[in-house]
């Protein structure tokens, strides 16, 4: 047997313990057995217990419980996996975590509650594998873009008309009855839902996410960094997830992917009619508390990425869609 580190023969001191007469490291033989099935399951993308992940990554139990979960990567100094985490108080509410940590310590991660946004998250991701090539440089075309199909004229005749619907009868966009007017905002006393005005009563509402078209744009809410391009995959008044491919204007050759998690309080809107303004925030959006910075370097990670999130929704029952768009 060889040590790890030195790459030498170790020395047998008992039965199934072996030492490395250069480093002195001890290490025992099940140790090393199970640590190559381990990396056997993580090559090829195997769903593992939640047990393994609170074990030996910090994944809290008093917060979230890991049901299972896909390990795509792990190293000395970092990890990254795909979760089926509960809330540690409402254990019938499942959803999606791709987590990762560095030095064992959580790192970054991007939740996902729904099937609809994991339908948008998959497709997205097919498509920045397809239109970036290994360092991130775009190869699409922006200046000729493919005709749009008859469901995405469909959905935006669907918006239009909402709009005016909005605009001219105050008529709800979730129950269709009527709204009453606010200072910045209608309101529906049947649903609860708000609809925002901006600029020159032009409303904004909560969009499905499987309304939404996932076509690449550059308008983001991005502080300190430049963004290629980036496909929106949620899209509610005070919620915002998107992926894009990002830059810094000190290193522009150096590129890589992003999975942005923002939020604004619409309390100020709702109060003020004015967007919240101020410390990491722009065009009132803010970065959600704890999700930190998962980025994506490599672009090799992406199409393990994509299996591993087929084979959870399997497992979650969730049905999802293979068509592209």
């Amino acid at each position: 047997m060889k040590c790890p580190s030195c790459n030498i023969e170790m020395e047998l001191l008992v039965a199934g313990i072996y030492q490395c007469p250069q480093c002195r490291k001890i290490i025992k033989e099940k140790d090393v057995i199970a640590e190559l099935v381990e990396e056997m399951k993580i090559e090829k993308g195997e769903i593992q217990n939640g047990d393994y992940f609170h074990k030996n990554l910090s994944l809290d139990r008093r917060y979230e419980i890991c049901e299972k979960g896909i390990l795509l990567n792990k190293t000395e100094n970092q990890a990254f996996a795909v979760l089926i985490c509960h809330s540690a108080y409402l254990k019938n509410e499942k959803y999606i975590r791709l987590s990762w940590w560095k030095t064992y310590q959580h790192a970054g991660m991007f939740k996902i509650y729904d099937k609809d946004v994991l339908n948008n998250l998959i497709n997205s991701l097919e498509k920045f594998d397809e239109s970036f090539d290994e360092l991130w440089n775009w190869t699409g075309k922006y200046g000729k873009r493919r005709p749009k199909t008859e469901e995405e004229l469909e959905k935006e005749k669907q918006l239009e008309i909402i709009k005016y619907r909005i605009i001219e009868n105050k008529t709800c966009p979730r129950c269709q009855k009527k709204m009453e007017k606010r200072k910045s905002h209608y309101e529906c006393q049947h649903c609860g839902e708000i609809v925002i005005l901006e600029g020159y009563n032009q409303p904004i509402f909560n969009i499905t996410p499987s309304d939404l078209d996932l076509r690449f744009q550059a308008d983001f809410p991005i502080n300190f960094y430049m963004p290629v391009s980036g496909i929106t995959v949620k899209w509610l008044m005070g919620e915002w997830k998107a992926l894009a491919v990002i830059y810094s204007k000190d290193n522009p050759n150096k590129k890589w992917l992003r999975f942005y998690w923002w939020i604004r309080d619409l309390s100020n809107i709702l109060k003020y009619g004015q967007r919240e303004m101020g410390e990491g925030t722009q065009m009132g959006w803010k970065a959600q508390k704890g999700v930190s910075s998962p980025n994506f370097y490599d672009k090799k990670s992406v199409s393990p990425l994509i299996e591993a999130l087929k084979k959870i929704s399997v497992e979650l029952n969730w049905n999802i869609t293979n068509e592209r768009r």
